[in-house]
């Protein structure tokens, strides 16, 4: 092998000169980069090797010889990092890094920006512009892109380090060392690497082959990252802006008098409402009593459904019940028998009937040690005349029926009803007979004489009195006091859930399921949230900030400085009480159970269902007259509601479906894979750098004359002539055929740096 790849030429006794430019092994040595040759395209000798003749010309002594070589054919050991990667390579490895980082951490805020607040309303608002806009798509996508990018130039620069490793520290077959060589400077990722690695997997197995391994699966797979982050995007529900919506929330006639129809005889309208917390059981006391306490429901006033269970905020003027119920053990004097009845369409049954006095006063005293209603002539008593039920032979459990049997103080006549702020055994309150009972028609139907109900054997347990009518058979009585109060108030409601409206369950086969009905009312036996129960949380409540209209009227039932609002509330109340005492019916029984005969107030039965099996469920019969309360209220409001032609603006915000990520509901398995490739990437880029600087001598990355220049060596000469007219392939072919695809490796030799024939060393 020659030492060197230019040609001396004696001139004259003097010593040798270059005989051309052209003659050079390169423009410039091989140790150059592609900068310093198209600044040099006309090489120079420094001055320091020159002599000065007297015609001009240049020559060079044969002692500085060696120092020329040493100098400028020999390179500088070991090469800057910016000489061995290069200002681009740098820029890339470092910027390629903090665009991925950066890149990855604006995916994390998408994906964690949502927050653990309901309706994600103190997300930041950047998130939610993304989010509620729509974009959340479209900002992954380009932030994916912008990891993409990143990751493919990153790879490019690594393809090269990694093509230096391997001809700098394993020996390459011949057939593969041009495309090696090159790919140290120009390339378009570690696929190609990959292939010769492959290709000749028994000399080129080591630690460089893991890192192309390693560098081809993780840039493959970050190609794909939006895909696969795609995949924790979910269809979620969070909250829009509050914006000001107009709603109908009074009468703007002037109106005397409702014609409505009784809406216990449809099914009941379980719409959304908000409820005020507050933290109280039912569960009787040693005396058997039982109350709920002051329940705050405030109703909706929209008419849609869909609009309802979209709200997240609602803040203005709305209609307000408080209504509470106290039922305790009754003092009563009574007789019961059975009645034969006589259907109008034919058919005939058997149910019963309880007669006598109730002594309200008395039961209130012994339960509650309240004397409101007993004085030195005795105590507060009232006659009642109530129907039991038959209960049918398919019947799978008791039934039962509640009788109003008087209401405190006068009976109700167009006033305002019940003071809130009193107990609900005050005036203008319900007084109820609640009976629960497993007789069948049969059993009625051998008890017509008429008997004592005082004789019969009696239990009591919690607010029930008990009594056995026959073996096995037994009638269950409690006295309730029920009441409740309507008004406008100005309320801030919020949904800490998701809003749902339950629909009855009721075939005509008889088969009924009042559970989710009961858990929307807070009366099942679960401890269940409000954002179980799919209803609005109140914050506050206040008198309303904006009044509607005054409406001027002479009757004295109507005060003349009343707004429409009000007087629509009045009279929205008094229908209320009017559907609950029965419209004033001679008969004021009102059924509670589903397969049974019954004579009295014969309600749609699914209220029946809802009463029944929150007495079979809980045993509490204040939570089932509380529910039958609110569930009769809310009907009536959204019956009444229709008529509403009075508006006024509130505060919503309403909820919106969107595409984002659910990582605490359904995980985030597609950031964690994404995370963890970049992680991965980012590890072995650096890993990749550190190694090249470390143990590289002869390399530029990303220079294209210096590839081309360390192939210029004599044993690579012959093949270089065979390739100028021959493809890759058929080149391989033939040095395999002829027997010289000898391994080779890149090493500093006199000559300069060249790819030789690598000398296996002899043990």
């Amino acid at each position: 092998m020659a030492s060197t790849d230019f040609h001396i030429t004696e001139v004259s006794g003097d010593g040798p000169e270059v005989s051309s430019a052209r003659d050079l092994p390169a423009i410039l040595p091989n140790a150059t980069t592609d900068n310093d040759i198209a600044q040099n395209q006309h090489a120079r000798i420094p001055e320091a090797y020159h002599d000065e003749r007297g015609d001009g010309e240049s020559s060079i002594t044969m002692a500085s010889q060696a120092s020329y070589n040493e100098t400028i054919i020999n390179p500088r050991r070991r090469l800057a990092i910016k000489e061995s990667i290069g200002g681009y390579g740098l820029l890339v490895i470092i910027g390629g890094a903090i665009a991925a980082i950066a890149g990855l951490a604006f995916i994390i805020f998408l994906w964690t920006g949502r927050g653990s607040s309901p309706g994600a309303v103190d997300a930041s608002r950047a998130w939610r512009a993304i989010t509620l806009g729509g974009w959340t798509v479209q900002a992954t996508t380009l932030a994916a892109l912008l990891i993409r990018a990143a990751v493919a130039a990153q790879a490019t620069v690594c393809t090269a380090m990694l093509a230096s490793l391997f001809l700098e520290r394993r020996s390459i077959p011949k057939s593969d060392v041009a495309q090696l060589s090159v790919l140290r400077a120009i390339n378009d990722g570690p696929l190609k690497l990959m292939w010769l690695v492959l290709r000749s997997p028994s000399r080129l197995v080591g630690f460089e082959s893991a890192l192309v391994l390693s560098l081809v699966v993780g840039s493959l797979v970050l190609q794909f990252a939006s895909t696969i982050l795609f995949s924790d995007l979910r269809q979620l529900t969070i909250a829009a802006n509050p914006a000001t919506f107009p709603v109908n929330n009074y009468i703007t006639e002037k109106v005397n008098h409702l014609y409505t129809s009784d809406v216990t005889e449809y099914p009941p309208t379980y719409a959304v409402f908000g409820e005020l917390p507050y933290n109280s059981s039912s569960d009787p006391d040693t005396n058997g009593f039982s109350a709920t306490g002051p329940k705050i429901r405030g109703f909706i006033p929209l008419t849609e459904p869909s609009n309802r269970t979209a709200i997240h905020t609602y803040s203005g003027n709305a209609v307000s019940m408080l209504s509470s119920v106290a039922c305790m053990r009754p003092n009563i004097q009574s007789s019961y028998t059975g009645v034969h009845s006589v259907l109008v369409g034919g058919g005939e049954y058997d149910l019963g009937q309880v007669t006598g006095t109730l002594s309200y006063g008395e039961s209130l005293r012994e339960a509650h040690s309240v004397l409101d209603f007993c004085n030195s002539e005795g105590c507060a008593t009232t006659n009642f005349n109530c129907s039991l039920p038959g209960m049918e032979e398919d019947s799978t459990g008791p039934g039962g029926s509640f009788c109003l049997v008087d209401i405190v103080g006068s009976f109700f006549s167009g006033g305002l009803g019940w003071d809130s702020a009193t107990e609900p055994w005050s005036n203008n309150s319900f007084v109820y007979l609640m009976f629960s009972t497993n007789m069948y028609t049969t059993d009625w139907n051998k008890s017509h004489t008429l008997k004592s109900l005082e004789t019969a054997p009696k239990t009591e347990f919690g607010e029930w009195n008990s009594y056995q009518i026959q073996p096995s058979r037994y009638i269950n009585v409690t006295l309730c006091f029920s009441a409740f109060h309507v008004d406008l108030k100005s309320i801030d409601m919020t949904a800490t859930g998701d809003l749902e409206e339950p629909q009855g369950s009721w075939s005509a086969l008889g088969h009924g399921d009042s559970s989710k009905a009961r858990k929307y009312l807070g009366v099942s036996k679960n401890n269940d949230t409000f954002a179980d129960r799919g209803i609005l949380t109140i914050e506050s409540i206040k008198e309303p900030e904006s009044l509607s209209p005054v409406a001027s009227y002479d009757q004295p039932t109507k005060q003349s400085n009343w707004t429409l609002a009000k007087l629509t509330t009045s009279l929205y109340e008094e229908g209320t009480y009017d559907t609950l005492a029965g419209y004033w019916s001679a008969d004021r029984s009102f059924q509670a159970c589903t397969a049974c005969q019954f004579v009295g107030n014969q309600q749609h039965l699914e209220l029946c269902t809802l009463v029944q099996d929150i007495i079979r469920d809980t045993g509490r019969a204040a939570d089932a007259l509380q529910a039958y309360t609110t569930a009769v209220a809310n009907t009536f409001y959204h019956d009444f509601l229709r008529t509403f032609d009075g508006a006024e603006e509130v505060q919503i915000a309403f909820t919106k479906t969107v595409q984002a990520a659910a990582c605490q509901e359904y995980g985030c398995n597609g950031l964690i894979t994404v995370a963890s490739f970049i992680a991965f990437h980012l590890l072995y880029v650096a890993l990749t750098t550190y190694i090249y600087v470390k143990l590289t001598q002869f390399s530029r990355q990303g220079n294209t004359w210096h590839t081309i220049s360390q192939l210029m060596g004599s044993e690579l000469q012959t093949t270089i002539e065979k390739a100028n007219d021959m493809g890759d392939e058929a080149l391989a072919a033939y040095i395999k055929k002829e027997g010289n695809d000898t391994f080779m490796t890149l090493q500093k030799t006199d000559g300069g740096i060249c790819v030789v024939e690598h000398v296996q060393e002899s043990k």
